[in-house]
Parts: structure tokens; C-alpha cells; sequence
């Protein structure tokens, strides 16, 4: 059942709950893809680690997914900056200090795709608070980074795809989706395209965020990861949107023990 939490004045998240939020040791805040959403994700079933064939958590955490801005039944946006990735991961933190129970419990933040961008942003944030503002944030207790997007170098090529799929419009998006690379040559390789998360209304400020979008400088996430546990995924089935060399860059260039 989904709820909503306003992370700010006028600017309200669907979120889904999984778990005990009183005991659990852990709390697991989890983002989406870019046009994806929950009900994408639970089609898909791809990475639903949030329950078991019971219906319960196979974890001792309290697992909270919500819709990206712009996406799903979150508020929409008003301009393409809401939907940055770096706005995005102030929203994945507020989320969190927000669903929070104390600071005894473990915070984990991951995602896949604009979700794991999402995760080093808010990374990124909280290193920031600490360093400059004289504040004493939390810790986070690990990220999880499934399907990294392309960043940096690789990133600027992707900028023109997206842009040319923004000019396109929302009609033509919805026809041209295609099954996820990663089916090609199983049993779920015919089927229909899963579904669109991304909102009518928010299609242009999304598109035009994402192109624009970028994971900070590598000096910047290496001392803002250096302390925290990652754990990086990837798959290698020709999907150049998130090439399995983003990951390896991760441990390779970013955050060694990663």
C-alpha cells in the first residue's frame, strides 16, 4: 500500500514500506530508474530484495521505495532542476531523515540507475554537511549501486540521446520501449516493455534534468565514499545505457574497496 511523505512544503513522495520500522536494525531507502517508477520495478522483478515468497522482508531492515519526482504518484515537477540528480539525492536523504527511526538504526541507501546516482548524491550531501557546515550527520552504513548510469566521459555521449527522446515528446516514448537487454535469449525475452513511470506532465523537466545530469568531480566522491561500504552490480548484456564499465569505475577509479 503505497503512502505519501512531504519531504518539503508542497512536494509530497509515494513510498511503499517493507518490514518492522520499530525493531529493524537497518533502514534501506531505495530509488528507481529514470521514467521508471514502483510499479515498473514490481513488473520487472528484477531486484526485489524487499520481500521474500512469503510477502516479508528477507532482511532484518526496514525497506522504504518511493517514486522519483516527476514520476509515479510523487508531486510533479515545475522545472527541469527538481529532477537533477543532485536535487534527487536531496530528496533520497530527506526521505530518509524523515523515515528514520533513531540514530541507532543503520542507514542504507541505494538504487538502480538514477537510483544508485541518487545514492552517491546523498553521499555526497552528508560529506559536504560534515566538512563545511560544522554539522555532525549521520553515518551512512552502506550504499548499493545496481546498474550504475554512464557518468563522466561517458556520460556526455548520452546527453544526446536523451535529449533527442525529449524532442520526440511523451507519445513517441511510450511507443518505442523495448523489453530490458538482460531478457535477450531467456523466457521473459518477448515480453511487453514494462511500464513507464515517468509523468505525462513532468516528461520535458525530466529529460531535460537527466541530460544535464552528472555525478559530482572523482576527487569530490572519493572522499565522500571513503568510509562507507558499496556495493556495486552490474550486468554485461550490451546495454549501453548502463555499460558495465560504470561499475568497474566505481571500484576501479572511485572507491577501491568497493
Amino acid at each position: 500500500m503505497a503512502t505519501f511523505v512531504e519531504i518539503r512544503d508542497g512536494v509530497r513522495l509515494e513510498t511503499r514500506r517493507y518490514g518492522d520500522p520499530t525493531s529493524s536494525r537497518a533502514l534501506v531507502v531505495w530509488g528507481h530508474g529514470l521514467c521508471n517508477s514502483m510499479a515498473g520495478e514490481d513488473e520487472d522483478m528484477l531486484w526485489n530484495f524487499w520481500h521474500d515468497d512469503d510477502g516479508a522482508v528477507a532482511m532484518d531492515a526496514h525497506v522504504v521505495r518511493y517514486s522519483a519526482r516527476g514520476h509515479g504518484e510523487s508531486s510533479p515537477s515545475t522545472a527541469p532542476e527538481d529532477c537533477a540528480w543532485d536535487t534527487l539525492g536531496g530528496d533520497m536523504l530527506s526521505l530518509a531523515r524523515a523515515c528514520r527511526r533513531d540514530a541507532s538504526q543503520r542507514l542504507v541507501l541505494g538504487g538502480a540507475s538514477m537510483g544508485a546516482a541518487s545514492a552517491i548524491h546523498a553521499a555526497v550531501r552528508v560529506a559536504r554537511e560534515r566538512e563545511h557546515d560544522g554539522s555532525n550527520p549521520e553515518t551512512i552504513a552502506g550504499l548499493v549501486l545496481v546498474i550504475v548510469p554512464t557518468f563522466h566521459e561517458t556520460r556526455r555521449r548520452r546527453r544526446s540521446q536523451i535529449l533527442a527522446a525529449a524532442e520526440r515528446g511523451f507519445g513517441a516514448f511510450l511507443k518505442s520501449k523495448k523489453p530490458r537487454p538482460i531478457f535477450k535469449g531467456t523466457d521473459r525475452e518477448d515480453e511487453p516493455p514494462r511500464l513507464v513511470g515517468v509523468r505525462e506532465d513532468s516528461f520535458g523537466d525530466v529529460m531535460a534534468a537527466s541530460a544535464d545530469s552528472d555525478l559530482p568531480p572523482p576527487d569530490v566522491i572519493a572522499n565522500a565514499l571513503r568510509d562507507v561500504p558499496i556495493l556495486a552490480l552490474c550486468w554485461d548484456c550490451g546495454d549501453r545505457t548502463h555499460p558495465a564499465s560504470s561499475a568497474a569505475a566505481i571500484e576501479t577509479q572511485l572507491a577501491p574497496h568497493a
